[in-house]
């Protein structure tokens, strides 16, 4: 019975994330796995992205929201309440080469989970996850029950 609890938290997550936050909905944002301590997630292309216009790619700042958005909510999948809350303190990203015109999947993984943070690293990729575009941590408060 407890894995139907968790299952049906995350499906409450996802359509939150998916539905409910407006920056995540002008992303396109599609949650495709999402678990304890792990998610992935698609970003569609969207002319509006496009940074160098020359060599059509993406934005650098769209992938940092990207990264950013998918370790906040892997970082959810580790809360407890509905009252505990999250913020970003610091993030890092190492951009590896441009991002082509095409789809951004995001892979983040819970490092540390500890009372008060929680780190993740996040791989941001397209057609190969091999080849990523872009990895980021990010370090991020939180308050249990809100205090």
């Amino acid at each position: 019975m407890e894995k139907k609890k968790q299952n049906d938290n995350y499906l409450y997550l996802k359509q939150a994330i998916e539905n409910v936050m407006p920056a995540n909905k002008i992303l396109g944002l599609k949650i495709l796995e999402i678990r304890l301590g792990y998610v992935y997630i698609q970003v569609p292309f969207k002319d509006e992205f496009i940074g160098d216009f020359i060599q059509k790619r993406w934005h650098g700042g769209i992938l940092a929201s990207i990264a950013d958005t998918a370790g906040g909510i892997v970082g959810a999948t580790v809360l407890n309440s509905t009252q505990d809350k999250l913020n970003t303190i610091d993030m890092r990203i190492d951009y590896l080469h441009g991002a082509i015109i095409g789809d951004v999947f995001a892979e983040a993984k819970i490092i540390k989970n500890g009372k008060t943070i929680i780190k993740a690293d996040i791989e941001l990729f397209q057609n190969d996850r091999k080849d990523p575009v872009a990895i980021a941590r990010c370090v991020y408060s939180v308050l249990r029950n809100g205090y």
